[in-house]
């Protein structure tokens, strides 16, 4: 039996705590800095005073200030600012008033979390700030989420967010992130609005084939499976059957598509046609609005795709001028623009495991005791720079010689189609670095000897596991090639002829037998 504690200690305990929190409001009142109070121990207690970490909540309205020192003990009080440009201006000049406090030798440390675009003006004005030095950190939420947890802290203010914020700066200290240029900002927002393009693209042709499969069956076998631009521009002149049969094949004929070309006497007869069976000839106008208006905006939708590929081709070439990621087989300009404009500076990754992990190309393992799991990949890392190399690893597998020996092995082995494309997708992120990182284009010669030494190695393994077989299967011992590689003469065989035994370009195969050139 556990025994119980006296009330009186209890009793105690929470006298002096609350003691302690007393005097921290008090200072937190008086505007002084709680630091001086602490007695300095040690050769670091000097540096983490000197320091002033800076905690800002962003909304869309609000910029909720809270700065501590280097022991995480706040200094002042909290600021509720205005997210505007004279808000931003009255925040530099708090954060700068705020380090004149410690002192002039200071270091100052700013951390915001990433809300949407709501933190860039905030964070590029105190970058710019030429007063103080001031290092910005961008923080990942899900890092600042945990750290609450890390602190037992259950409730969540704009005022508690902020404080706990300057506390993780304090307490954690960031690496000093690299300064994006405006053209990376801007090649990044058009991938990222080409890719929500792309999403809402998919949603629409999901909900069109939903549609159709109900109303129009038989439009597989009689136009093509793909929604192209014809069939959209003939849906969204007739999305019922019966307008169909009432316009007429040559009247459908004569419409024309985005590129100005009419569809075809051959393809509105199979649309007719296709109308001509439907079980419902005339549907409800709710359907057919549906239909027309999905047609309609799957065609705007492909036409902005062909504005922002051409834009991202010409931003791509103007940012990053001496690009050397389109020398990878299966990377084109939109692929190139997504990996970099996600990347930003290379340097800041020291070598390609941290550039594995912020990719997300690495699954998930969970070991305890005798209990060992293994899961999928994982969902952390960049989700933009994951979803691009994995879409580019596709492409990629088909034109790189080198991906596709390393896809076609590990389908041989036994992986499924989509464990081995994520492996693709990984051992091109690899690729990337190992570029960007040398700054030399891709070399197939260097990939095709990399083919052959993977090869080598692996049949030299495989002749290495062969174990001697029972003498009555008359099977010879099985000589590791490796070892038979070594000797200039080949080792006589008693089982085989003697014109055999004695051949020098005789090659020994990993199941023991001797084969000729």
């Amino acid at each position: 039996m556990i025994p119980r504690r006296p009330v009186r200690s209890l009793y105690c305990n929470l006298r002096h705590d609350r003691a302690i929190e007393e005097r921290k409001r008090d200072r937190r009142r008086r505007g002084t800095p709680a630091a001086a109070a602490r007695p300095a121990t040690g050769s670091g207690a000097v540096t983490e005073e000197k320091a002033l970490c800076v905690g800002i909540d962003v909304s869309s309205r609000h910029l909720d200030l809270a700065c501590c020192d280097g022991w995480g003990v706040p200094v002042g009080r909290t600021h509720s600012l205005p997210n505007s440009p004279a808000g931003i201006e009255a925040l530099c000049d708090v954060v700068v008033a705020s380090g004149q406090k410690l002192g002039s030798d200071l270091q100052i440390i700013a951390g915001l979390e990433s809300t949407s675009d709501f933190h860039r003006p905030a964070a590029k004005a105190l970058s710019a700030e030429t007063r103080v030095s001031i290092q910005v950190h961008v923080l990942n939420p899900r890092k600042v989420k945990w750290f609450r947890h890390l602190e037992l802290k259950d409730t969540k203010t704009d005022r508690v967010d902020a404080e706990l914020i300057a506390r993780f700066v304090a307490k954690i200290r960031p690496q000093p992130q690299a300064v994006v240029s405006e053209g990376c900002v801007q090649l990044q927002d058009a991938t990222r609005t080409r890719r929500r393009c792309m999403e809402d693209r998919s949603r629409l042709k999901n909900r069109l084939h939903r549609l159709l499969r109900s109303y129009w069956p038989g439009w597989r076998e009689a136009m093509s499976k793909h929604f192209g631009g014809r069939t959209l521009v003939a849906l969204k002149a007739c999305p019922s059957p019966h307008d169909a049969r009432r316009r007429g094949a040559g009247r459908i004929a004569q419409l024309r598509n985005s590129d100005g070309k009419r569809l075809g006497r051959i393809f509105s007869d199979n649309f007719v046609a296709v109308a001509k069976v439907g079980p419902t000839p005339q549907l409800p106008i709710m359907v057919c609005i549906s239909i027309q208006d999905a047609a309609a905006r799957i065609l705007q939708l492909n036409c902005l795709l062909k504005r922002l590929d051409a834009a991202i081709a010409e931003e791509l070439a103007g940012v990053f001028p001496d690009n050397v990621l389109l020398s990878i087989p299966g990377l084109g300009p939109v692929s190139a623009a997504s990996i970099l404009a996600e990347i930003g500076d290379i340097r800041r990754f020291p070598n390609k495991e941290v550039f594995i992990g912020y990719c997300g190309l690495y699954p998930i393992a969970w070991e305890s005791g005798n209990t060992k799991l293994r899961f999928g990949m994982t969902r952390k890392g960049n989700r933009m720079l994951k979803l691009s190399l994995l879409l580019a690893s596709g492409p990629a597998r088909q034109c790189n010689p080198f991906l596709r020996h390393f896809y076609t092995r590990l389908r041989e082995r036994g992986k499924s189609a989509k464990a081995a494309g994520g492996a693709v997708a990984r051992k091109l992120a690899e690729i990337v670095w190992v570029t960007l990182t040398r700054n030399e284009p891709w070399s197939e010669e260097i990939a095709l000897r990399g083919i052959a030494k993977s090869e080598r190695m692996t049949q030299t393994d495989q002749g290495e596991r062969c174990l001697t077989r029972d003498a009555a299967g008359q099977t010879p011992v099985a000589q590791p090639i490796k070892a038979a590689s070594r000797s200039s003469a080949p080792r006589p065989d008693s089982t085989k002829s003697p014109g055999a035994s004695q051949a020098p370009n005789h090659r020994l195969l990993p199941s023991g037998r001797l084969v000729a050139p």
